[in-house]
């Protein structure tokens, strides 16, 4: 693990570099990423981003917004949903933005997920904005961190794992075969 300073900064030069990156490309503006998926046929990754102001605050209706890293092209590639992914990785209408006594916590629902909510929340920690995903994983509350989707050909999903940290700070996966 990195200590709790250099996964910040760490963060913020990710964060600086996707933002500058999307900008030049016409993309999304994402300002945090909370959670990604990642599935087994290539290194992609759909990330799961809160738009945020300066004080932290989610900005708009929507600020949950929905992206692809094109790893396979290059590190700094970013690319918009396409309109036929949205069933699939997109984002269940509406967002639900509230205040917390900690900061803003944005509910989502997983197109693909709907009966399984996930709230992203964000605080300033330190001077820095944390943004986090919580969902329940194991019958507890823990905070998500990634969404493996292992797919078999043609078009079919052998299994999905959730895989996140537990409220004792363990590492908590979750399999989800249908």
């Amino acid at each position: 693990m990195f200590p709790e300073s250099g996964l910040s900064n760490l963060a913020a030069v990710a964060l600086t570099t996707v933002a500058a990156l999307a900008s030049a490309a016409g993309g999304p503006l994402p300002s945090q990423s909370a959670f990604f998926l990642s599935r087994s046929e290539n290194r992609n990754q759909v990330h799961y981003a809160l738009r945020l102001d300066e004080a932290c605050r989610p900005v708009g209706t929507r600020p949950v917004q929905v992206y692809w890293r094109m790893l396979e092209r290059g590190a700094s590639e970013v690319e918009e949903l396409l309109e036929v992914e949205q069933p699939v990785y997109g984002l269940e209408d509406p967002q639900q933005v509230e205040a917390t006594a900690e900061g803003w916590r944005v509910r989502v629902r997983l197109r693909a997920f709907a009966s399984r909510p996930i709230d992203i929340t964000t605080a300033r920690v330190g001077g820095v904005c944390q943004v986090q995903a919580w969902t329940k994983l194991d019958n507890s509350i823990c905070r998500l961190e990634h969404v493996f989707v292992k797919t078999s050909w043609p078009f079919s999903v052998d299994f999905v794992r959730l895989d996140g940290v537990g409220p004792q700070g363990q590492p908590v996966h979750e399999l989800i075969r249908e």
